[in-house]
């Protein structure tokens, strides 16, 4: 069973280690600070920093038969059967709710995780490590006021694994449907009338996410509207409008300024309306990409009846 030791780092390592926390501290959010390669610090995971100003250095290793045995979690490694542990003279409790003690402070797991892409990782690598909430001044520890720091995980970091979490992260949203006249019970429109159709914020931009060796690119290929009469089974009329030209009520009659965004309905009935959207997802592992997946939305859709007679589009 593996677990985090712990053992004190020289005094060198020390000033070296907190002067370094000093120049990579933010006001966002503090950092841990890595072994920089001065002292004893072979086999660390990390350099951490307590409230009584010790620092700490996590390895990784096999939990020892010792003190008691102790029921420890990874991080409370000196804790007993009584689920107790001794810091500094004074006994705290190893696990408070959701809360589990760690050099000094109560330390829980940020859920959900920040996207891999989020600057608050800085060099930190989201597959090994985990953002957690770090709580030195209050017991009960409380989340009004604590810390968000990034810590090792020790062996492998729950959830899913870098290629899942890359891929999941990488999923796309049903994209925003507008349409005028707008669709929906009693919002009619007319034979022939112009139709304007828009997505507001339509994110066409490249998209790249990285964990540990894998690394994920979303590149977008199309918006795709259907525009099907009743309940008919085959594809529809295809538009491929990717703009967000809003219409408002001062365009009028007008025709929408995007010809791929503008439609007329030739025939009166019930229409659905749907769109979605299509990209193409590469995962690469240790810099060897996977064949290309074609990943499509969710679609977003509505109805609309159209009747014979002359409208505006509002």
């Amino acid at each position: 069973m593996f677990s985090v030791m712990r053992r004190l780092l020289t005094a060198a390592v020390t000033v070296f280690a907190l002067t370094a926390a000093m120049v990579v501290a933010t006001s966002a959010a503090p950092r841990p600070v890595h072994a920089a390669g001065t002292g004893d610090t072979s086999g660390c995971t990390a350099i951490v920093s307590t409230r009584d100003g010790q620092t700490i250095c996590e390895i990784d290793g096999s939990k020892g038969g010792g003190g008691g045995g102790g029921n420890g979690n990874g991080v409370n490694i000196d804790c007993n059967s009584a689920g107790t542990i001794v810091w500094n003279g004074k006994t705290y409790q190893c696990d408070i709710g959701i809360w589990s003690f760690s050099g000094g402070c109560y330390i829980t797991p940020v859920d959900p995780q920040p996207a891999t892409n989020d600057p608050i990782w800085g060099s930190s690598d989201p597959s090994t490590n985990r953002m957690q909430w770090a709580d030195c001044d209050h017991i009960p520890p409380t989340l009004v006021g604590a810390a968000e720091i990034v810590g090792p995980c020790v062996g492998y970091c729950a959830g899913p694994n870098p290629v899942e979490r890359i891929t999941n992260e990488l999923q796309i949203n049903k994209p925003d449907l507008g349409m005028a006249p707008p669709g929906g019970a009693g919002k009619d429109g007319f034979v022939n009338q112009n139709i304007w159709f828009w997505s507001k914020a339509l994110d066409t931009s490249t998209q790249t996410r990285s964990a540990g060796n894998v690394v994920g690119t979303r590149t977008f290929v199309s918006a795709d509207w259907q525009i099907k009469l009743g309940d008919q089974a085959a594809p529809g009329t295809p538009v491929h409008c990717t703009s967000d030209n809003e219409y408002t009520p001062d365009k009028g009659a007008a025709a929408s300024p995007d010809p791929k965004c503008g439609f007329q309905f030739t025939a009166p009935g019930t229409y659905t309306i749907s769109v979605s959207t299509t990209w193409t997802l590469v995962i690469s592992q240790n810099g060897a990409p996977a064949p290309p997946q074609t990943i499509t939305s969710q679609p977003n859709t509505t109805t609309i009846l159209i009747t014979e007679g002359q409208s505006t589009n509002g």
